[in-house]
């Protein structure tokens, strides 16, 4: 029995399952909504869909915004061509109001050069979330700095390469590091609105300001000019005094006829003023103010402003004409959060937005609430009672079948043991069991008793001109698993990697790819090692 502590297989095996016990009992399980319920959110769209096509995009894009994994349990449904209903298994007040954010958003990126569009979240084909690129969050000296790098595509290189370029002026000279440069800056909008701004003056003073001082968490820079972040948005601009009226002024009657929506301070402006705007053919869009940030900044969807770098408009080395640049199409956003937690939530969210696309019509308004759980803790109860059942069912039917006491054994040893080891795994990454994934790791110990049932063939064999060596009959047995796996992979695989959106079925996938890993690595190899033990056929 010893020898059997020393093999590594069976060390291996008793690893993962000691490490997924410590996972089970200090992370615990969660579950999806069938069993513990979450939030329903109702998404007024601000315009009817037009089409099925357009229907099945919007759906498309919400679910990998939401969970692109499948992991997650999340359900999107269209109800009617206005409304989308996005229920997901979360119910923890912090986390509900960031996945409310997500949902809000129109996810319409832009970079802006001198007030014109240098490129577009069209642009960009593939965010990198490697470290060796780049990705994550550093600490600094001031704060905590994330960054996201990204590829545009050759077009849209292309362009960015022509509009920034030699947009970067020799500002001095210094004796270490040679000549500076004072480059231009480009302005990061999400959602910039296709819209009118009323403000009052003294807002609008208050903003100047605070947008010359900066600020670091926000991601605004030292010095930015108000005049200079209106031009990038494309926005117009009115002000207001005590003594403006709507229906006296020529701006607006002159954008009424240029624009839908007019965009003000909430809880500013009279509800008097706010009916004559809407007199006008405004539509009005409301932004709360919010402390520490200037409201324009808010306003505009603007999001971060980054200097150009004398590198990439072709100044240092120095590059004459345009046809011999060299052209970027790898670029990083950066940014900073208040905390760590901040700045990766802030990285996290950027990505999911640029990696789900922008919706081709934007959120009205988002309505929420509890939902309760279809099938409940009783539910649970009894699927694992009759998890428990099938299992003993199983055993007994591999008793009946090969009267080996110490080779049954193990097989239930090994399925308990994979199990486990698979609900480890969902529990060290958060995974939501739901109905999917339970089917998925069904259907993984499914294949791992068949796989044991291949191996103990194999060894019980007596065949008189069939090779004895138990180590060349588990070799055997083990090319068919192998055979058996690899198919399995090639065929959730593509579900994986095409099928972003299809929620429950990504789940199942990813579940049974994860049970057939863990079953051919970890718990198959420990079980022909016990078999060929306890069946006394050598090493």
């Amino acid at each position: 029995m010893r020898e059997l502590f020393k093999n590594w297989k069976i060390l291996l095996l008793l690893f993962f399952l000691f490490i997924s016990l410590l996972s089970v009992s200090f992370n615990g399980l969660k579950y999806g909504i069938d069993f513990n319920g979450g939030t329903q959110f109702q998404i007024h769209l601000e315009k009817p869909l037009q089409n099925p096509e357009e229907i099945a995009q919007v759906i498309s894009i919400l679910s990998r915004r939401l969970d692109w994994t499948g992991l997650k349990d999340t359900k999107v449904t269209a109800w009617g061509d206005q409304f989308i209903i996005a229920q997901v298994a979360e119910t923890d007040p912090a986390q509900v109001e960031r996945i409310e954010l997500l949902l809000k958003k129109q996810g319409k990126f832009e970079a802006t050069l001198e007030g014109k569009t240098v490129f577009s979240g069209n642009d960009i084909v593939h965010i990198y979330k490697d470290s060796q690129k780049g990705y994550g969050v550093l600490t600094q000296a001031d704060g905590f700095e994330w960054r996201l790098p990204f590829m545009l595509s050759e077009e849209g290189a292309e362009k960015f390469t022509e509009m920034t370029f030699h947009k970067c002026t020799i500002a001095g000279f210094d004796q270490g590091t040679g000549r500076t440069y004072d480059c231009e800056k480009t302005y990061f909008f999400i959602d910039r609105p296709d819209a009118v701004i009323l403000m009052p003056r003294e807002i609008h003073s208050k903003d100047k300001d605070s947008l010359l001082l900066g600020n670091l968490v926000e991601n605004i820079p030292k010095g930015t000019e108000i005049n200079e972040l209106l031009l990038n948005a494309q926005t117009p601009l009115v002000l207001s005094d005590s003594n403006f009226s709507v229906l006296d002024s020529n701006e607006l009657i002159q954008f009424s006829s240029e624009y839908e929506n007019i965009i003000v301070p909430k809880d500013v402006y009279t509800e008097e003023l706010l009916q004559d705007l809407n007199a006008l053919g405004f539509k009005v869009l409301e932004i709360p103010l919010e402390e520490n940030i200037p409201w324009v900044w808010t306003a505009t969807g603007a999001k971060e402003i980054i200097s150009l770098s004398e590198d990439v408009t072709n100044m240092q080395p120095f590059v004459e004409d345009l046809k011999d640049a060299k052209t970027y199409s790898e670029l990083v956003i950066r940014g900073f959060g208040s905390d760590e937690k901040d700045a990766l939530e802030k990285l996290s969210n950027l990505a999911i937005l640029l990696e789900s696309g922008s919706l081709p019509i934007g959120v009205e308004s988002i309505g929420k609430e509890t939902i309760s759980p279809n099938l409940g803790e009783e539910f649970l109860n009894v699927v694992s009672l009759m998890g428990l059942i099938a299992l003993f069912i199983v055993v007994l039917v591999l008793f009946i079948r090969y009267r080996e006491p110490k080779l049954i054994i193990p097989m239930a040893f090994t399925v308990f043991a994979e199990v486990v080891i698979i609900l480890g795994f969902a529990s060290f990454i958060k995974w939501n069991l739901d109905l999917a994934s339970l089917a998925g790791i069904i259907a993984a110990v499914g294949t791992g008793v068949d796989d044991q049932i291949v191996i103990s063939d194999e060894l019980l064999r007596k065949e008189a001109d069939y090779d004895t060596s138990s180590v060349n009959r588990v070799k055997r047995a083990f090319f068919i698993i192998f055979a058996a796996a690899a198919t399995s992979l090639v065929t959730m695989a593509p579900i994986i990697l095409f099928g972003f959106g299809l929620g429950k079925l990504v789940g199942f996938a990813i579940t049974t790819i994860v049970g057939v890993l863990v079953g051919v690595f970890i718990t198959r190899p420990a079980f022909g090692e016990l078999a060929k033990y306890l069946l006394g056929k050598g090493k």
